[in-house]
């Protein structure tokens, strides 16, 4: 196996090539390429999935906001059948949203907003609880989230 990448918003966006949000389509595509060429899975978390279908929503064409509105869909729809090295992380349990709600004061002063505590506890918890062998990271542009990331194996497995 691979290495797991939960997205973020500010890679997904680009993948979808949405109007405005589109700086970085040719590397988010290449780099999405490779890691798909190297078996590589791919994890979206239930506020990246709430953030793009809002950014999705405001694109003024609505030729182009039909055509990426699809092509989410279909992205989406795999992560929820996991096909394709697609999987999806669509809820927050209780325990995860008390994590994020006693971190939201502190993170909201310096400038963190709930979707990215969100996705920082999604990742955690799918760490501890699916027991990935090899590397997981948050695959993300924005450098407060791209620093995150584990390595793991079979020896943290059986030593548990």
């Amino acid at each position: 196996m691979g290495t797991v990448h939960f997205i973020d918003t500010s890679v997904l966006v680009e993948l979808l090539n949405i109007p405005g949000m589109n700086e970085r389509y040719t590397e988010a595509k290449e780099e999405f390429e490779l890691l798909w060429e190297n078996g590589d899975e791919f994890v979206l978390p239930v506020a990246v999935l709430v953030e793009t279908g809002n950014h999705i929503a405001h694109i003024s064409d609505g030729n182009r906001r039909r055509e990426i509105a699809e092509k989410f869909v279909h992205i989406v729809m795999k992560a929820i059948e996991m096909k394709d090295r697609w999987n999806t992380m669509p809820k927050l349990s209780t325990d995860i949203l008390k994590a994020i709600l006693t971190q939201f004061p502190d993170s909201a002063m310096a400038g963190t907003g709930f979707g990215d505590i969100s996705i920082v506890e999604q990742f955690n918890d799918y760490w501890q609880n699916r027991q990935p062998i090899g590397k997981m990271r948050i695959w993300s542009f924005d450098r407060h989230l791209s620093g995150y990331s584990h390595t793991g194996g079979l020896s943290r497995r059986k030593n548990r």
